[in-house]
């Protein structure tokens, strides 16, 4: 007799259905046919996806009538060419092997042998890991890995210089050591560069921000969130249950329906969401100048659907379902995987300027392209300048050439933020600018740089310094062109009038100048301004409302400003910490040598003098990871004043269990 029942209250027939549907969309994804129960379709699919398989011809010649073995023709290899850069990375590889043998097996560091091995076989790491990930820097993860490579390389070259001035007797080995290793490092941004320009990327601006593979997760995630909002993968409820996928999947619809958003509703069916993934994730697998570019154009129309979807459905339902709220967030995951990644930035790098009009891009360079090459070419030239100054600062004044160190570092950093960058003057960009800060604090009028010793920089060298710091890492931005900087600019002219407004109240003087300050910025929607009028107003904000929090007057900040300027104090504050923690390292290599704590010392000041122009204070100690307490002893702590940590607990049975 025919059982009568429903799928639903058939566990096997809901599975099967399940997995027939699943099936179904794989056909569809993979073999691009219309139905999958169509074995012709399917059939002509599999020839077309296998045209150039042996087995694929065979058949297809047996269905002529022709013989089915037939002898395969040789396929010719095409041996593969090496990058341009590839005798440079030979010539980088060899002379850092030469520089650690020779630092190996000298006599004066035989007391750190154990350590300079280890320096070895970390950089050897370094190097052949950076060197295989920078080939493949379309990849995302790969280029995420060999920038990460290229940082280690620099911190062992900064390590380098500053274990050299504190060693004069080898101050040129390990200096030139420091070289070899930059020599590697900036390869490797090149070794990026080509391999970004060797697939004719031309002047396309889309990078993949996320790999194929996690593409394909993504989609699956976006799909089974679907499932569990309809229902179709969720076990019957409970009769305690309440149907809150289900209540917002009913609203939802209707909600689509009165907003006018009917086109909406084609993303709650499974197969259309599907396919339109697919396509998207299909697409990206052509890696290819022209795929990606394909990518680039089209995915944002694409994915316009996803985006309405999230805004209209974020806060059109209630009450809140988590059901809904997963696959909302799924949608706006799956869709910011298609946000190009940073990197383009890279062929500027790899390729002649030369080349730039025309034959990559339309539009030439840009300001920030501009910034990019000037900020490569005066790092190259302040390099040169240190290491001719070395020989005479490592005998009377080691802690300028430490600090001059530590700028030629930092460019480093600003190099990989800009090559990293989007925008004119986005966030990775005021990052970079961080370091225009630390240099007026190296080259300040009390600095040891400016000691009447004969080893003091010429002034050609300040102002060299002086003029990276305030045209290339910190230009002049125009707020018409600027939206983030017009932003940031009104805002924080708006917190600074209620400062004022604050202080005059109270009857505080404007000891930190804040009237002046917010006049230095431009009042409207046009005119130009930098990093450092900016700040200048900020720190006196920050100054003054500590003034007026002691004198309970307390005025509403602004977030956004503070998210800002916050970029470019949290940049500082990172370098604060790897200042701190370098101590145990530096005095394991240099063996009793009094001045390295004076050097160090001077490290941590310019940093700290640098986030004081920014922010107006220095770098707060901030605690380690806390998890929150548990529910227990949360109720404990309301209930009976317990701690944390559970002194205080009362024991009413204590008295009972002593012997006395």
């Amino acid at each position: 007799m025919p059982s009568y029942a429903s799928s639903s209250s058939n566990p096997t027939a809901l599975t099967t259905s399940q997995d027939r549907l699943v099936l179904d969309n794989l056909i569809r994804r993979e073999l691009k046919v219309g139905d999958p129960s169509d074995p012709q379709q399917v059939a002509q699919a599999l020839l077309e996806r296998y045209r150039g398989d042996p087995r694929a011809q065979a058949i297809t010649q047996e269905s002529r009538g022709l013989p089915f073995l037939q002898a395969v023709a040789p396929v010719a290899t095409v041996s593969t060419q090496s990058a341009a850069s590839g005798a440079e990375w030979q010539q980088a590889t060899d002379d850092i092997e030469s520089d650690l043998r020779s630092l190996t097996a000298d006599a004066i560091l035989k007391d750190v042998k154990p350590e300079l091995h280890g320096w070895a076989q970390a950089i050897r790491t370094a190097l052949a890991e950076g060197y295989n990930a920078a080939r493949f820097a379309l990849d995302p993860r790969n280029r995420d890995k060999g920038f990460a490579m290229r940082r280690q390389l620099n911190d062992y070259a900064r390590l380098a210089r500053l274990v050299g001035a504190h060693t004069p007797a080898l101050v040129a080995n390990f200096r030139k050591f420091a070289q070899s290793l930059d020599e590697a490092a900036n390869l490797l941004l090149v070794i990026m560069g080509e391999a970004l320009a060797n697939i004719g990327f031309g002047g396309g601006r889309y990078l993949p921000q996320v790999a194929y593979s996690e593409l394909q997760t993504r989609r699956d995630a976006a799909i089974y969130a679907l499932r569990n909002l309809v229902g179709s993968t969720q076990m019957a409820y409970g009769p305690e249950d309440w149907p809150r996928g289900l209540d917002a999947y009913r609203q939802l619809t209707e909600l689509l329906e009165a907003q006018g958003q009917n086109d909406l509703r084609s993303l709650l069916v499974e197969t259309e969401l599907a396919r339109t993934m697919d396509e998207l994730v299909q697409r990206s697998g052509d890696n290819t100048s022209d795929g990606l570019r394909a990518v680039g154009s089209t995915a944002l129309l694409a994915l316009e659907r996803f985006r309405r979807m999230v805004k209209v459905a974020r806060r059109g339902i209630s009450p809140e379902s988590p059901a809904l709220y997963a696959y909302l967030e799924a949608l706006q995951f799956f869709a910011s995987a298609f946000d190009s990644a940073g990197g383009f930035r890279l062929m500027k790098i790899a390729r002649p300027p030369i080349l730039f009009y025309g034959l990559y891009g339309n539009t030439g360079m840009d300001d920030a392209d501009r910034r990019l090459v000037e900020l490569i070419t005066r790092r190259g030239m302040l390099a040169e300048t240190l290491d001719c100054h070395a020989g005479s600062c490592c005998t009377s004044n080691r802690a300028c050439l430490v600090l001059l160190d530590k700028v030629l570092y930092d460019l480093d950093r600003a190099i990989d933020l800009y090559a990293l960058g989007f925008s004119d003057f986005g966030a990775t960009e005021r990052r970079a600018s961080a370091y225009g800060f630390v240099i007026d604090a190296v080259i300040a009028a009390a600095g040891p740089c400016r000691t009447p010793a004969a080893t003091a920089l010429d002034q050609k060298v300040i102002e060299r310094l002086e003029e990276l710091a305030d045209d290339v890492l910190r230009p002049s931005i125009d707020i018409a062109t600027d939206e983030g900087m017009r932003t940031a600019v009104r805002r924080i002219r708006e917190l600074a009038a209620r400062i004022i407004a604050a202080l005059t109240a109270a009857g505080l003087p404007d000891t930190d100048d804040v009237v002046n300050r917010r006049a230095a910025l431009p009042g409207g929607v046009t005119g130009s301004t930098d990093a450092v009028t900016l700040t200048r107003l900020y720190a006196a904000i920050v100054r003054s409302d500590a003034r007026l929090r002691a004198a309970d007057v307390f005025v509403e900040g602004d977030g956004e400003v503070e998210a800002y300027v916050g970029v470019i104090e949290q940049e500082l504050c990172l370098q604060r910490e790897m200042e701190t923690r370098w101590d145990n390292l530096v005095h394991t290599m240099i063996a009793n040598c009094g001045t390295i704590d004076i050097s160090l010392g001077q490290l941590r000041e310019v940093v700290d003098i640098a986030t004081q122009a920014v922010a107006g204070e220095v770098c707060r100690e901030e605690a380690p990871i806390d998890l929150p307490p548990a529910l227990e002893t949360s109720f404990d702590t309301f209930i009976d004043n317990v701690e944390r940590t559970g002194l205080g607990r009362p024991n009413r049975v204590a008295a009972l269990q002593k012997r006395r």
